[in-house]
């Protein structure tokens, strides 16, 4: 019966002793690493963070709660998920995300690779969107260009967005056109790259240049249509008429 009892004891030492120095390396692993380079087949993870040795976020691989959960549901939240990056203050800079799903209709998909303004949203962006319903097409495939207010004045730009959800389509576009004119909100003013899809029962496909004023209305657009016929246009201030437009001779 002692020899029995002896036996269990040396047992239950030895399970101690090996969780303590399993405890150890893992404590001491957490400071120093004992293994700084690892190679594994698969990771499964929500979101992967990388950091400076400050602590400080420089970039994110995530899915949309990894996205919604770090700091992006109070803008609204998203949907996307992919690789964002960040500066030396943590602060988003631009990214890789992409987002798609089947709609009533039709579907929404969007890839996008985006440049951001210090402390803004994107002012240069290389993107894939398409919009299907029962009625429309919209596909875009190019690079872009917008223009955006200074960083400080971000929480206002964002109460004048939420302004124009609750105004008719012609208050949402004086509101607009007044907001630009004093710089409270962005504006798109370059896109370079394939429109093509159906409005309103037309089929379009515009391959070309498309040049906006300050006020995000259209200036000039050169480019060529579903029938391969060239246009060069240029508008008046308001973006609404042509007030040059180079003819091309039918050959």
């Amino acid at each position: 019966m002692e020899t029995k009892l002896m036996r269990q004891m040396r047992l239950l030492q030895i399970c101690v002793l090996v969780l303590f120095a399993s405890t150890a390396l893992l404590f001491i692993n957490c400071i120093h690493p004992l293994f700084p380079k690892q190679r594994f087949r698969v990771i499964e993870a929500e979101r992967i963070n990388i950091r400076e040795k400050s602590g400080i976020l420089k970039a994110a691989l995530s899915n949309s709660a990894g996205f919604n959960e770090y700091g992006r549901a109070e803008r609204g939240g998203v949907t996307f998920s992919g690789l964002m990056f960040y500066n030396e203050e943590g602060q988003e800079e631009g990214g890789l995300v992409y987002s798609g799903k089947a709609a009533p209709g039709g579907h929404d998909a969007d890839v996008t690779l985006t440049m951001d303004q210090y402390r803004q949203d994107q002012n240069v962006y290389l993107h894939h969107e398409e919009h299907k319903d029962a009625q429309n097409l919209r596909v875009e495939d190019g690079l872009s260009i917008n223009a955006r207010p200074d960083w400080t004045g971000v929480k206002e730009e964002y109460r004048i967005y939420a302004e124009m959800d609750k105004l008719s389509e012609e208050q949402r576009e004086e509101l607009r056109l007044k907001s630009l004119q004093a710089g409270k909100i962005s504006s798109n003013r370059l896109f370079f790259g394939v429109k093509r899809g159906i409005k309103d029962s037309t089929p379009y496909d515009d391959t070309g240049v498309f040049i906006k004023n300050k006020w995000g209305r259209n200036a000039i657009r050169l480019y060529v249509d579903k029938d391969n016929k060239p246009h060069f246009e240029v508008y008046d201030s308001l973006g609404k008429s042509i007030i040059y437009e180079l003819k091309v001779p039918r050959s």
